[in-house]
C-alpha cells in the first residue's frame, strides 16, 4: 500500500550523511489503512526505515492517520 511504499522510498534514500546530521529515531503510530507502527531510524549506523518498532528507543513518537 501507499504507507509501505512511502517507507520503502525513505529507506532507499538513507545515507550516512543524513544519519550523522540528524541523530534521531522517529516512530509513527498510524491509524487507518496501512496503519500500525512504522519508524525512521536516523541514529543507528546506515539508518533504516520500516514496519514495526525501531531497533533502538524512539526519540520522537507521532500518532496520526495514515491518510
Amino acid at each position: 500500500g501507499p504507507v509501505a511504499e512511502t517507507f520503502r522510498v525513505i529507506q532507499g534514500a538513507m545515507s550516512e550523511e543524513y544519519v550523522r546530521s540528524t541523530q534521531g529515531v522517529f516512530q509513527f503510530e498510524l491509524s487507518g489503512d496501512g496503519g500500525g507502527t512504522w519508524y525512521i531510524d536516523l541514529k543507528t549506523q546506515g539508518g533504516s526505515a520500516g514496519f514495526g518498532k525501531p531497533p533502538v528507543t524512539a526519540d520522537v513518537v507521532m500518532s496520526m492517520s495514515s491518510a
